[in-house]
């Protein structure tokens, strides 16, 4: 018999055993169904995978991406090609299958052949470059056959674009789901003055970044000092280490062409893609943690209630003389809040209408930054530079507004909970309920089209529709969540004028201003809209529910009270005897927090 011990279960497991350990012993037994459900729910999310592949011009980004996905043509590659807008590559299915693509319009889908993707998302592209053209879609979405990256989307981004600062916003927020960063520099020279500013302004709020240097089979005796130098400068900016791997783009796109087996997984190591697809699971599975944690954090609320009700039980048998007249407090000042209820309500319609001025101030602000931002960028470089490009600066307009619309619902949404659910209800549960409700209003309100189903919702889990409201990231704006249900409402709306952008664009520096002052006016108008449409539902949902919950609360109350009279007219042995078992399940319960907190930490610290 061996005495080595067997190693420990993932956590991940672990936090499922204990969860349901936790919510059938515990939880559901002592009548807590709903935030056992709630908790469940939450550990069983199933976190977006995705990879943003950035890099200043000429990189090599989308080689790298055809290398990651194992498909040399997946993304168009050339001397003289240039992406000019976000490519998504998800894996091919049944529902999505290999050979196609999909074009995102700010109002709708179109599909093409993969054949014609470089016509229409290329500076060169022949579709780009009509001058006829009227419109251009501002994404694009294909399935890879055979992915080899599997269930994770990849997303080039734009070349023409370099480093843009919206992919670090992307970044920033990218620690809350499964989201990797790899940032793209060649063989030819170290680590750029831009490079580095968008690392180190990216990784101020992400740990899943990985720096690939590419090209190395064109600099055979030069990328080992490349990749030193680079760790080198990385460490001395940023205090930290960032991995920095080599990748031969042209050898790994090779491989990927060999028939399956030794062969070819030899090619694919020596390559340097095998080591970067590995880095990126272990970065993702990290981040696929997160779940679990939610789930655990979830139940400790509710075990956290549950023992301060057994505590109060376990106070009323040992001094029930100074227990029961605070609880006959707490019932008068229940009833009191019952029997006025027309006053509390008032008191609610002037919050919301706070919330409301709040949010929409968010907005104009952000709103004035775009209008400032994109009025001085046209009379500093003019309309050639924007005319030359057009798809691109469109796409980067559009998710200029959807940004300012999103983090105006944010504003609202956060002091809606805060300031009004919060307080109330202290239950996760009730708002859970109640942001359900005001999703499902802000999903009517949403640019319908029948090719919203199918692989591209396959990009987004559910959570993304709670960033896409609530969430600073770009990462809608890059994946093409304008289309999506749900998330639609925020950012689906006012877009269809992008259209009309592109074509002011390209009829003159008025039109285009004039637009854009239009465009303003409907994103200001549409979610002002927005918010009254939440707030006319919000409103009865929370009286509803806050008068169910004054309801249920003096039902305990009266309860706990009852108990309590009951146990001090007892005799000791009694009183003993429920005491012991009281503190019993107490200790229980405790033992329980202590660890899941222990778990939550472990998850939550493990790619740290």
């Amino acid at each position: 018999m061996s005495d080595t011990a067997a190693p420990p279960a993932p956590a991940t497991d672990r936090a499922a055993a204990l969860l349901e350990t936790i919510t059938t012993k515990i939880l559901r037994p002592f009548q807590y169904d709903a935030i056992a459900d709630l908790a469940a729910r939450r550990a069983a999310q199933d976190l977006a995978r995705t990879v943003v592949v950035v890099g200043e011009v000429k990189r090599g980004k989308s080689f790298l991406v055809n290398a990651l996905v194992g498909f040399r043509d997946a993304s168009p590659v050339g001397v003289d090609v240039t992406t000019s807008t976000t490519l998504s590559f998800t894996d091919a299915d049944a529902g999505a299958p290999g050979g196609g693509a999909e074009l995102i319009y700010p109002d709708r889908t179109e599909a093409i052949t993969h054949a014609d993707l470089e016509d229409w998302v290329s500076c060169e592209g022949a579709r780009v470059r009509d001058a006829r053209a009227v419109e251009l879609p501002t994404r694009a979405v294909v399935a890879v056959p055979d992915n080899r990256m599997g269930a994770t989307t990849v997303i080039d981004t734009p070349g023409v674009g370099g480093l843009d600062p919206s992919y670090a916003a992307l970044a920033a927020d990218s620690a809350a789901r499964a989201c990797v960063v790899v940032i793209v520099c060649d063989a030819s020279t170290p680590l750029t003055a831009p490079e580095m500013e968008f690392i180190s302004s990216t990784g101020a709020g992400v740990e899943a970044l990985i720096v690939v240097v590419t090209k190395t089979d064109k600099n055979v005796r030069r990328w080992r000092p490349i990749v030193e130098q680079n760790t080198t400068l990385l460490r001395e900016h940023l205090g930290r280490e960032i991995p920095v791997l080599a990748v031969s783009s042209l050898r790994a796109v090779v491989a990927a062409e060999m028939p399956p087996g030794a062969a070819r997984d030899a090619a694919e190591h020596r390559s340097g893609i095998t080591a970067l697809r590995a880095l990126i699971e272990t970065k993702l599975a990290v981040a696929g943690q997160l779940p679990a944690a939610s789930g655990l954090r979830t139940a400790v609320d509710g075990l956290k209630s549950l023992a301060d009700d057994l505590a109060l039980q376990i106070a009323a048998i040992n001094d029930a003389a100074r227990v029961v007249p605070d609880l006959t407090a707490q019932l008068d000042e229940l009833k009191e809040l019952k029997d006025h209820s027309q006053q509390w309500e008032q008191y609610l319609q002037r919050d919301l209408t706070l919330i409301r001025q709040n949010a929409t101030a968010e907005l104009d602000r952000r709103l004035d930054a775009i209008r400032e931002k994109w009025t001085s960028r046209i009379n500093k470089n003019g309309m050639e530079v924007l005319r030359k490009n057009p798809q691109h600066f469109t796409a980067e307009m559009e998710r200029d507004f959807q940004s300012a619309m999103a983090e105006s619902m944010t504003v609202f949404l956060e002091q809606l909970y805060t300031t009004i659910v919060q307080p109330r209800f202290d239950s996760d549960v009730v708002w859970e309920e109640i942001y359900e409700q005001v999703v499902a209003t802000l999903s009517g309100r949403t640019l319908d089209t029948h090719s919203v189903a199918g692989k591209r919702q396959g990009l987004l889990d559910p959570s993304m529709l709670t960033m896409g409201v609530m969430g600073s990231s770009m990462l809608g704006g890059i994946v093409g969540l304008s289309t999506v249900v749900g998330v639609g409402a925020v950012v689906g709306i006012a877009w269809v004028g992008f259209n009309l952008g592109f074509r002011a664009m390209r009829a003159g520096k008025t039109n285009l201003l004039t637009w854009m002052r239009e465009t303003t006016a409907a994103t200001k108008t549409t979610t002002a809209r927005t918010f009254e449409s939440t707030i006319a539902l919000a409103r009865p949902e929370i009286v509803i529910r806050y008068r169910q919950h004054l309801k249920t609360s003096i039902a305990q109350l009266q309860t706990q009270i009852k108990d309590a009279e009951e146990s001090a007219r007892s005799d000791t042995a009694v009183r003993e005897k429920k005491r012991d078992r009281l503190e019993n399940n107490l200790k229980v319960v405790n033992g329980n927090i202590a660890r899941a907190e222990a778990l939550i930490a472990e998850l939550a610290g493990a790619g740290r």
